[in-house]
C-alpha cells in the first residue's frame, strides 16, 4: 500500500505506550499478590516484605500515572497547542 498507511500516528504511538504501561501495572500487581501470598506465613521477614510491597506499590502508582497521561494525550482534543513565532527558529512563514 502507500506510505501513508505504513506511518504510525501520534495517537497510535501513545495508545501503544498506554497499553504497555497497563501491562506493566498488571505484572507489578501480580508480583505484589505473589509476594503477599508467599510471605504470609513467615513472620521473620515482615520488614523485607513490607519494603518490597511499598516499592511495588510506588511502581504501580508511577506506572498508573504515566499510563493515564499517555492515554489522555493520545487524543488531540486533550492536547494544548502552543503558538510559536517561526522567526525565533529561523523558519519562514510557509
Amino acid at each position: 500500500m502507500g506510505e501513508e498507511s505504513d506511518r504510525v500516528t501520534d495517537q497510535q504511538r501513545m495508545l501503544f505506550g498506554a497499553g504497555f504501561v497497563s501491562g506493566v501495572v498488571v505484572t507489578m500487581l501480580l508480583l505484589a499478590v505473589s509476594l503477599v501470598v508467599t510471605a504470609r506465613g513467615q513472620a521473620s521477614v515482615d520488614g523485607a516484605v513490607q519494603s518490597a510491597l511499598v516499592t511495588v506499590g510506588a511502581g504501580v502508582l508511577f506506572a498508573g500515572i504515566v499510563g493515564a497521561g499517555l492515554f489522555s494525550l493520545a487524543f488531540p482534543e486533550n492536547r494544548t497547542e502552543v503558538p510559536v513565532d517561526p522567526e525565533q527558529f529561523g523558519l519562514d512563514e510557509k
